[in-house]
């Protein structure tokens, strides 16, 4: 890897030049990215993972993960957050290149009474007012869901491969949530007929960022892998997760000879949609219509710091496979620019074809990534999804480093997305040019930019599936609600979750 940086852009050149008329970039997570989604919160798709499962014997697995809700507090009780009723979460997969989906995953939610007469919600005193367990009594108001697969070619309705699930309660705290991950955390991960698994609940907000980054790209410690501040950290977040056979994948349903296979590559993105009609009546509600798409995550930040302000929601909305509408504004994006003018670097002349292969095309086989490496999945259209090559080996967890393929580590980011990987850095430099891509501005500072925060304070990610932490408990202060002691400033110090959901 170490004559990438001066080979890359070679490589390449052919391929910028056939789709010079597409660039998608990226930077970070996606939290509340255009005016209607940031009102629809419950709707609201922050983050979407695909990689090879790395747990111990998994190897053969892909997992999915599709965040939503975002930036959620820990104590907001009583009713605390859950996934909606009325919306479809679903997580789609493309094997062919079209931007169409072949496959998709679909989660659907209910959610039960107990006992209305309580001026409680999720939790209340039926029995003895701790939920030990998912069917404990004082789970007063438990969620259950439904998972369907759809193939584009199988029928509208698909197959129905798991129902009446559970989700876990909010982790309220040590009194009604007592041993939150050994009682109610990891009994919701359901195993599937096909070997797989499944969870839909609370976790932490493994994701990290300086959230600085929006003051004008004021950030803390630009040019270092500390000294920024994790603006995530404390919060919480509703996570789908679900962990399928390769061959369940995959254009022929095979598990892929090698990396250069060309089946082995698929593209994941995630989306909710609402119904076309909602009436409101008497403190009731009823939907009624079509679904239509409301919100839409691939690669991060797309549609947060690339897509014009006007044309936000309608991405949203919108389809990969038709995802060339949005060239125009793409070619040269606005916060390129933005890094020029604060940090004064030199950047890559528009049009930015060097984003075009790792964003909206993929990587194709070249002599400088080697003979073994590509993430090309495309039909000579840009399709802005992430792009994962199921056949190239998990790096063990020990060994895993952050900057994904900038750091050697071929099994990350651009390959698929894993919980692991620091995507606000990588993406901070590709925007700037600072990569093997662009070989000219691949130097200091381009290659160094950074938020400053390079990994999560809260502890390392669980080694078994879902792998994101257990949500933070309810009455676990966050630093901007700790109580002040006189004569004292208030602690930027958060108390560390163990496994257990418990304070260390």
């Amino acid at each position: 890897m170490k004559n990438l940086a001066k080979k890359i852009g070679e490589g390449l050149i052919g391929l910028s030049m056939i789709f010079s008329t597409s660039a998608i970039p990226a930077l970070a997570s996606s939290h509340s990215e255009a005016p209607l989604i940031s009102m629809d919160r419950f709707a609201d798709n922050t983050d979407t993972y695909a990689f090879r499962s790395v747990e111990a014997g998994r190897e053969g697995f892909v997992t999915l993960i599709a965040n939503y809700i975002p930036l959620q507090e820990p104590s907001g009780g009583p009713q605390w957050f859950r996934f909606d009723d009325t919306a479809l979460y679903e997580i789609r997969i493309d094997n062919t290149g079209d931007g169409l989906e072949d496959i998709t995953y679909q989660f659907q939610f209910t959610t039960q009474t107990v006992n209305g007469d309580t001026v409680l919600g999720q939790s209340t005193v039926n029995q003895d007012g701790v939920i030990g367990n998912l069917t404990d009594p004082d789970y007063n108001m438990p969620q259950t869901y439904t998972v369907r697969r759809v193939e584009r070619l199988g029928g509208r309705r698909g197959q129905l491969i798991a129902a009446g699930l559970r989700t876990p309660p909010a982790n309220i705290g040590p009194r009604v949530t007592p041993n939150y991950e050994t009682n109610l955390g990891q009994p919701a991960v359901y195993n599937l007929s096909n070997g797989g698994k499944v969870f839909a609940g609370t976790r932490d907000e493994y994701f990290y960022i300086d959230l600085g980054v929006f003051d004008a790209l004021n950030l803390r410690a630009p040019l270092a892998t500390t000294g920024g501040i994790d603006s995530t950290k404390g919060y919480n977040v509703s996570t789908i997760a679900i962990e399928v056979p390769i061959q369940d994948l995959t254009r022929g349903r095979a598990v892929p000879s090698g990396p250069t296979d060309p089946n082995a590559v698929v593209g994941v993105w995630a989306t909710a949609s609402r119904r076309t009609t909602r009436v409101l009546s008497g403190g009731a509600q009823s939907n009624n219509g079509d679904w239509v798409q409301v919100s839409r995550l691939g690669n991060p930040l797309v549609n947060e710091v690339v897509i014009p302000l006007r044309l936000k929601d309608a991405f949203n909305g919108l389809s990969p496979v038709n995802d060339a509408v949005a060239a125009p504004f793409v070619l040269d994006p606005e916060l390129a620019r933005l890094l020029n003018a604060v940090f004064g670097i030199t950047i890559p002349p528009a049009p930015r074809n060097d984003l075009v292969a790792i964003f909206a095309t993929g990587i194709p086989v070249n002599a400088v990534t080697g003979p073994n490496y590509t993430t090309f999945l495309s039909d000579g259209i840009p399709h802005e999804y992430l792009r994962l090559n199921t056949a190239i080996p998990i790096t063990p967890i020990g060994s895993i480093n952050r900057l994904g393929l900038l750091g050697g580590d071929v099994a990350g980011f651009p390959n698929g997305r894993r919980v692991h990987d620091d995507v606000t850095d990588i993406a901070l430099r590709a925007v700037a040019g600072g990569t093997p891509f662009t070989p000219a501005t691949n130097q200091a500072p381009n290659n160094m930019l950074g938020d400053g925060v390079s990994a999560n304070p809260e502890g390392p990610l669980l080694t078994r599936f879902p792998y994101l932490l257990p949500p933070n408990q309810g009455n676990q202060p966050r630093t901007s609600n700790q109580t002040l002691t006189e004569g004292k400033s208030r602690t930027s110090k958060l108390p560390i979750v163990d496994e257990q959901g418990d304070v260390k």
